[in-house]
């Protein structure tokens, strides 16, 4: 499903298979699981991330490989935007 301009307050928001233009996350928490996603323009305020399916594990078995601060850095990439992304050297 496609959203645009659109507030999601105090929310569960599944990303998987949708797209998001414009749009707003307050307060929400977004659930992520490794499928298909389209974001642009989007603004987070106080939000929490859920990760699920093959993202979690995918996680989990970089947690066992190199640690925790690893994937920290890998989530931290994740939410920088992409002209402030620093290679991550393992």
């Amino acid at each position: 499903m496609h959203y645009e301009n659109r507030v999601f307050e105090r929310e569960t928001v599944k990303l998987d298979g949708n797209s998001f233009t414009r749009c707003t996350f307050r307060e929400a928490v977004v659930v992520y699981s490794g499928g298909e996603l389209t974001m642009a323009n989007c603004a987070f305020e106080s939000f929490s991330i859920k990760v699920e399916g093959d993202f979690a594990r995918g996680l989990d078995n970089l947690h066992q490989l190199f640690g925790t601060d690893a994937v920290l850095t890998i989530i931290r990439g994740i939410l920088t935007p992409p002209n402030e992304r620093q290679v991550l050297a393992i």
